[in-house]
């Protein structure tokens, strides 16, 4: 069960946009009719676009075609095809084949260009593309195309997630106001590298190509590159935002720090969604790391602490066990001064400056480690930076979920 599901309000519909689903069967035929598993997000216009992809080096087909395209056509994007249910990785020479015709279907389906489509795939990687499937129903995909179909769409790529997950937001600006709309997936496989499993997110704010691609890159690294289930990053991880504002004839935003805001704090919801829904999880923790020399030095400081085995399992034991806390913060690799550490669950003071704090009394840090939600704070006494992460815990259910994923 996820941690304290959050009560989502309806996904805004986003000028400019619709969105369609279908249900292809696409990890297996027997599926076929009973849940979607392809979304199509097409755009009125050509939008403006940037992704930010898996730096795993085993990457999918669909990640190096994003890649490509955004280089050669960031400006001219009008669709997004995805599917769920097949990663199409680990294939040889087929799976760029099988992309390729995945985009040309959802093109001919949109009525666009094929070079104007970016594709995402998720699901078991190196099992064979069902690409016939997907083709014979991306009608269905086309046909159900509207305004308002975002939460359809968040049902239609998840894999393992056991529940939906989009968020809004609306930003007044230049005196008009502008809506974000995203969707994301992820459960297992989650330690993002530059984005998540797999996350769209449109708006109709005029943002240019190139100013959207160096601030996706900021706000993956405060959202999605925060989080980590079971530290494994994705073949197939990507994260994409289009900004049909430009093609709707609004002149560039003069300033678009108001606008990065409203997206870090849209992806940031999608990201903790991700955490709470992991796989096997039963506590959401929040890993503050501050006094650190970079701000990229806390947030490996706070990942170390996100990925470690014992540290999970002690979180799912309801293990108070603070030296695994501080090993992991020495396997780092970040230079530190044991001397200056200070930590802290919620508000309860264990370590400080070096030395396990005399009024720490370990029945008081297992009753907040018993909470299914609690804070982990960290001060490096090294700098001014600082990094939070999100996290859970390794429970027995996360092996028997992935000891059964394929079968």
């Amino acid at each position: 069960m996820p941690v304290n599901q959050p009560e989502l309000s309806p996904p805004l519909a986003v000028p400019g946009f619709k969105v369609g689903t279908a249900s292809c069967g696409v990890k297996s035929p027997a599926l076929k009719g009973k849940r979607q598993d392809l979304t199509l997000i097409l755009s009125d216009v050509d939008c403006h676009a940037a992704g930010v992809f898996t730096q795993n080096r085993f990457r999918a087909a669909c990640v190096r075609w994003g890649e490509q395209t955004l280089v050669t056509h960031a400006d001219k994007i009008r669709a997004i095809v995805a599917n769920a249910g097949n990663a199409n990785a680990g294939l040889g020479e087929m799976e760029t084949i099988w992309a390729k015709q995945l985009i040309e279907s959802g093109a001919s389906a949109a009525c666009v260009g094929a070079d104007s489509v970016l594709s995402a795939s998720t699901g078991v990687i190196g099992t064979p593309f069902p690409i016939e499937r997907i083709q014979a129903n991306m009608h269905e995909a086309a046909d159900s195309l509207a305004a308002d179909n975002w939460e359809a769409a968040a049902h239609a790529i998840r894999t393992t997630d056991t529940f939906a997950k989009w968020s809004s937001a609306q930003i007044e600006m230049d005196g008009t106001t502008y809506t974000l709309t995203g969707i994301s997936k992820g459960s297992g496989m989650i330690h993002p590298n530059m984005a998540t499993m797999l996350g769209f997110v449109a708006t109709d704010a005029p943002i240019s190509a190139p100013e959207l691609q160096v601030m996706l890159k900021r706000v993956a690294n405060r959202s999605f590159n925060c989080i980590s289930v079971d530290g494994d990053t994705s073949t197939n991880d990507t994260l994409y935002v289009l900004s049909s504002g430009l093609g709707l004839g609004h002149a560039p935003l003069s300033d678009t720090a108001l606008f990065e805001q409203a997206l870090t704090e849209l992806c940031i919801e999608l990201a903790q969604q991700i955490v709470r829904d992991g796989e096997g999880v039963s506590k959401f923790v929040t890993i503050e790391v501050s006094g650190g020399a970079t701000e990229s030095d806390a947030r490996t400081v706070g990942r170390a602490i996100a990925v470690s085995p014992l540290v999970k399992t002690a979180f799912a034991g309801s293990d108070a066990n603070w030296g695994r806390i501080l090993s992991a913060v020495g396997n780092s690799g970040v230079a530190i001064d044991t001397n200056r550490i200070t930590l802290s669950a919620d508000d309860l003071l264990m370590f400080e400056k070096g030395n396990l704090h005399p009024d720490y009394r370990d029945e008081e840090g297992m009753a907040i480690f018993g909470n299914d939600e609690f804070t982990i704070s960290l001060d490096l006494g090294m700098g001014e930076s600082s990094a939070t992460i999100w996290t859970g815990d390794l429970t027995h259910e996360y092996i028997t979920i992935n000891a059964e994923y394929r079968t």
